[in-house]
């Protein structure tokens, strides 16, 4: 809708303004939505939360139309499911597309407070599943607490050195969990320090003041000046990178706890070099960088190998 209005329609070649705005249209099914806001919008999204919303809808339309068999007598398969479908939701809106949401954290409140009264729940399955997650801890395999509900039951099936994946045994949701970022901040309101990457928002956990990503890369940028002067990497630029992910005007990229990531979005796990075609010092995937160009100036070599063909 933000891209285009006819971008929500089933066939935009058929739009017609008045019929759209009487809501008199067939709107986008889940799949094909999914295509367009990552070939259009380059959106991203979690293959388990598509998988998850599949399944709702599927689930919708068999209520809808015919009985539901599975979910007869079974509210805690129901209260799961849901509870994954909100928090992958959840997500979307209060983080990757939290400027086109602004306005709606109030209502987004009162449904997370209904979907957590769910807790009980989640609670009675974390109990009943106590002896599978010892089982899994006897075989070496790790298990930390799941970022949906809490609880000590998200089985770690990947490694990597920016984070690992997670599998919760109780609430299925399924998910990357970003490495814990430490490198403190301070206040500027209470002077005191804080892990900006640790605040589950944007208010220092000790006077309630809002730090912006603004303010945290004005103060990640003064740690480089504290540790090195010249603020210079090893070919002499600038150590903060442009993110290819957020695709941001300004650099906004840094090294902390030895991981590049990015100030705005968080986006981690990259490496941050320069880029041969316009000196840009970006992050993003390394052998595209080398062989063809990063995200500032891939639009430009494009249309200038076309214009040598």
């Amino acid at each position: 809708m933000k891209e285009h209005w006819t971008l929500i329609l089933t066939n935009p070649n058929d739009a017609n303004k008045s019929k759209f705005e009487n809501g008199d249209f067939h709107s986008v099914y889940l799949d094909l939505a999914v295509k367009r806001l990552g070939n259009i919008c380059g959106e991203k999204f979690n293959t388990a939360a598509l998988e998850n919303f599949k399944a709702l809808s599927e689930h919708r339309n068999q209520l809808v139309h015919f009985a539901h068999t599975d979910f007869v007598g079974n509210n805690e398969g129901v209260v799961i499911e849901h509870w994954a479908s909100w928090y992958y939701l959840h997500n979307l809106l209060t983080q990757q597309w939290r400027s086109y949401f602004e306005g709606y954290e109030d209502q987004f409140e009162q449904l997370q407070e209904k979907v957590t009264k769910n807790m009980g729940y989640l609670n009675a399955k974390f109990e009943a599943l106590k002896p599978q997650i010892e089982i899994e801890c006897k075989k070496g395999n790790e298990i930390s607490e799941c970022p949906s509900c809490k609880l000590e039951s998200a089985l770690i099936t990947k490694v990597y050195h920016w984070g690992h994946d997670i599998e919760c045994l109780v609430c299925d949701v399924k998910k990357l969990k970003l490495k814990d970022i430490h490198t403190e901040i301070e206040c500027y309101s209470c002077k005191k320090n804080m892990a900006y990457f640790m605040l589950t928002d944007e208010f220092c956990p000790h006077c309630s003041e809002e730090i912006t990503p603004e303010y945290a890369l004005e103060q990640y940028k003064k740690l480089y000046e504290k540790e090195d002067p010249e603020c210079l990497v090893e070919d002499g630029r600038d150590y903060i990178a442009y993110c290819h992910t957020c695709d941001d005007k300004e650099p906004s990229v840094v090294n902390v706890d030895g991981l590049w990531v990015c100030v705005y979005c968080e986006d981690r796990g990259w490496t941050a070099i320069s880029c041969d075609n316009c000196d840009s010092f970006v992050t993003g995937d390394v052998q595209r960088i080398e062989v063809f160009a990063c995200h500032r100036c891939e639009d430009e070599v494009r249309e200038s190998m076309l214009a040598g063909l």
